[in-house]
């Protein structure tokens, strides 16, 4: 009797600790794919996501996803990242479509090209100061192409202005980020 308890006991520990070790996102940034970002914007969860579309050799090449780590790294928060390279425009058009608020006036959300935005319930903000991350940008900046810098570790004062701002938005709105 006392050996089926401890085991009882035991097993239960081990689901408690497998279950809370996979619930929470660690801080800087976490890759998810599209079909968990969907999962995540369904559930009407609130927090920061970066989205771009770029091969994996630019993104590698220009340490994006380092800069963007090593940015919440230090302010010690959480955001999520997806790799839009190779989803239909179509369903990126309505992702943004079903996702951007009524305020937006027509002006709705593009996932291959608006870089760092706030989801708040599920919907994504409009957030005053914008962390762009056109394909373009990317791509030069992997091949250090004329005009471009040669790494994003040398575009952090844009990636950390783009991060107070919409830290500084949700704090201001009473937004409280879920993970």
């Amino acid at each position: 009797m006392k050996r089926n308890g401890l085991i009882g006991i035991m097993l239960l520990s081990l689901v408690l600790i497998i279950t809370a070790c996979g619930s929470k996102a660690e801080i800087g940034m976490n890759e998810i794919d599209m079909k968990e970002l969907e999962k995540k914007l369904e559930n009407e969860e609130s927090f920061l996501l970066v989205t771009f579309a770029a091969s994996e050799d630019e993104v590698e090449e220009s340490e994006l996803v380092e800069a963007f780590d090593q940015a919440f790294n230090e302010k010690e928060k959480t955001a999520f990242y997806v790799n839009v390279d190779g989803e239909s425009q179509e369903a990126l058009d309505q992702l943004g479509e079903e996702h951007s608020p009524p305020e937006y006036d027509g002006d709705t959300w593009e996932p291959k090209d608006d870089g760092l935005v706030l989801i708040q319930d599920g919907g994504v903000m409009k957030n005053p100061r914008e962390t762009l991350l056109g394909q373009s940008l990317i791509k030069g900046t992997a091949n250090d192409e004329e005009g471009y810098e040669g790494s994003f570790f040398e575009y952090m004062d844009d990636i950390d202005a783009g991060i107070d701002s919409a830290l500084d938005f949700a704090d201001r709105n009473d937004i409280e980020l879920t993970y």
